[in-house]
């Protein structure tokens, strides 16, 4: 019927290809992450309707959120989000860039 010697042998083959397909799955994320790091951003604020630069994740895996507002043809609105990997640096730098356009925006400070 069964040959549960090659079943094991199978499952355990399928327990190793999961697993290599973890490792390669996370080297690539690293090298994405590499890349993304060493990039500059460039966001027109005038045109999104940001209300929110975030930064959230751990030292190695930290990534940048923009919250926006998409306008849609019937007058409505809703709440969307850009994430994105991206230096310290760079984030501070878009963090401020936001904070300056909506104090121009608004014609007012950020509080």
């Amino acid at each position: 019927m069964f040959n549960i010697f090659k079943v094991k042998k199978l499952e355990a083959q399928i327990e190793a290809l999961k697993a290599d397909l973890k490792r390669a799955r996370e080297s690539a994320n690293r090298d994405v992450m590499q890349d993304c790091h060493e990039c500059d951003f460039v966001i027109d604020w005038t045109n999104l309707d940001a209300f929110s630069v975030e930064r959230h994740g751990g030292p190695k895996t930290a990534y940048t959120i923009i919250g926006y507002y998409v306008h849609h043809a019937d007058k409505t609105k809703s709440v969307d989000e850009w994430k994105f990997f991206c230096s310290q640096e760079q984030h501070d730098k878009l963090a401020q860039e936001f904070r300056d356009a909506i104090t121009t925006k608004n014609n007012s400070a950020v509080r």
